[in-house]
């Protein structure tokens, strides 16, 4: 086993008695990760709420005392971990069927969410570390190294979580047990924030006739491949010609000097990988402001109104722009882009299609989730902030910077059964997990 698999961050999702919990300890045990249930950190929010008075319905209130919970996860030895508020072992108290009836509408809640979104991602900002819940791939962490959902039948899910309960001493019947995983399982999956999904580029493993170990070994051995997929990756040119580096290198000084920019590198790059990278849109200077810093060329998408334009337009080409038309999903672009990344170049774009004015983001079109699905090259999302405001920012009175993330992968195998299936929403699902990426570089995400 490499070394390197010790350094990944993992991402377990599945609907609730899919094995979530047992297989995540276990692989965390084997390969010596941190393992963090994200399941019971809502519980605990559930039950501080109900020993609060907090109706389940007050979203407002409850993200209110989810920001203000310190809830710790402490791991013992050959065992289950301890769950924690402050010093209260809450471990067993969070496992009770009124709380588990409870749970799926507090954690519906935008805030809630919210706020223990922020906490996992802390949790795992250092990676070595494996983290199970039902929007871990697709929300919380969308650039883990490795994504996994199980998935098992419902009869044997209800099976597994009734020899659960009737070991904890609760009666229950399998049919009443089945009932309410059927109810939950709805709440999850038709709730606005963060629904239950598949993420894009995460293995299925179903778990209904398979035991521990091969669930265990199954997740291991997918490790495994995605390190040898980063060793086999794409060796390609990372040369500049001398007048695209001359014109960057004073573009990204000015841009320093004059209107204070600062970036943050988040990406490491892999010196023979090519990018593609995806960064919010809000004004006509962040194609520059995203590129002049990134130690390789970037082909990039402009409208094509502007290549009409004197001087600009041949500047811009020569920059390696190409034009889009923004209107329709435009074919010859796309195509464009596919030859260039499996070329070995880099390409930029912008999920959202098109400038977007003020802080909230538009919503993501197809094009980051095609050009990733066809050419398998990893996406890396990034955050610009300030090149709509540079007047303000010439008097330092608005922050101009630019943070560069980390790379979400599709499997090679996934990205090639995905290309079969050509299935437009599945493009536009992982266009709009890129674009939580870039909203969690917005937000603070380490």
């Amino acid at each position: 086993m490499d070394d390197r698999i010790r350094s990944f961050i993992f991402a377990v999702d599945g609907p609730s008695g899919s094995g979530k919990s047992t297989t995540a300890r276990l692989v965390a045990r084997r390969l010596g990760l941190r393992h963090i249930d994200t399941g019971a950190m809502y519980r605990v929010v559930t039950l501080c709420a109900r020993e609060a008075g907090i109706d389940p319905g007050d979203g407002v209130k409850l993200g209110s005392l989810a920001r203000g919970l310190a809830i710790s996860i402490v791991p013992v030895a050959d065992a289950e971990p301890r769950v924690r508020v402050g010093e209260r072992d809450v471990t067993a108290e969070i496992r009770s069927p009124d709380i588990t009836a409870a749970v799926s509408a507090v954690s519906a809640h935008p805030d809630v969410r919210a706020a223990m979104v922020k906490r996992q991602r802390q949790l795992a900002s250092k990676g070595g570390v494996i983290l199970e819940g039902r929007d871990i791939g697709s929300v919380v962490l969308p650039w883990a190294d490795v994504k996994i959902y199980l998935d098992a039948s419902l009869r044997i899910r209800a099976q597994r979580r009734h020899a659960e309960m009737m070991r904890a001493g609760i009666p229950t019947t399998i049919e009443d047990v089945e009932r309410d995983l059927l109810r939950r399982d709805t709440l999850d999956a038709s709730r606005e924030a963060s629904p239950l999904v598949c993420p894009v580029g995460a293995w299925v493993v179903d778990t209904s006739n398979v035991t521990i170990d091969e669930e265990v070994q199954r997740v291991i051995d997918l490790a495994d491949e995605a390190v040898r997929e980063r060793k086999d990756g794409a060796r390609v040119s990372q040369r500049k010609r001398f007048v695209y580096r001359s014109i960057t290198t004073f573009v990204a000084a000015v841009y320093h000097v004059v209107f204070g920019m600062r970036v943050r590198r988040i990406l490491r790059a892999e010196p023979g990988q090519n990018y593609l990278f995806a960064s919010n849109h809000r004004a006509y200077s962040d194609p520059p402001a995203v590129s002049c810093r990134l130690p390789r060329e970037v082909h990039f998408v402009a409208k094509d109104s502007l290549f009409k334009v004197p001087v600009l337009g041949p500047l811009i080409r020569y920059l390696n722009a190409f034009p889009i038309r923004r209107e329709m999903f435009d074919r010859e672009a796309m195509a464009h882009a596919v030859k260039v990344l499996n070329t070995g170049g880099s390409v930029l774009i912008f999920p959202e299609g098109g400038r977007i004015r003020g802080r909230e983001f538009g919503t993501a079109r197809s094009g980051v989730g095609y050009l990733a699905i066809q050419t398998g090259a990893p996406v890396v999302p990034c955050f610009v902030e300030g090149t709509n405001h540079l007047h303000l920012c010439l008097f330092r009175l608005r922050r101009f910077r630019v943070i560069q993330g980390r790379p979400i992968r599709i499997p090679r195998a996934l990205a090639e059964e995905y290309r079969r299936q050509d299935d437009r929403s599945l493009y536009r699902r992982h266009s709009e997990m890129v674009l939580a990426a870039i909203r969690a570089l917005r937000d603070g995400a380490p």
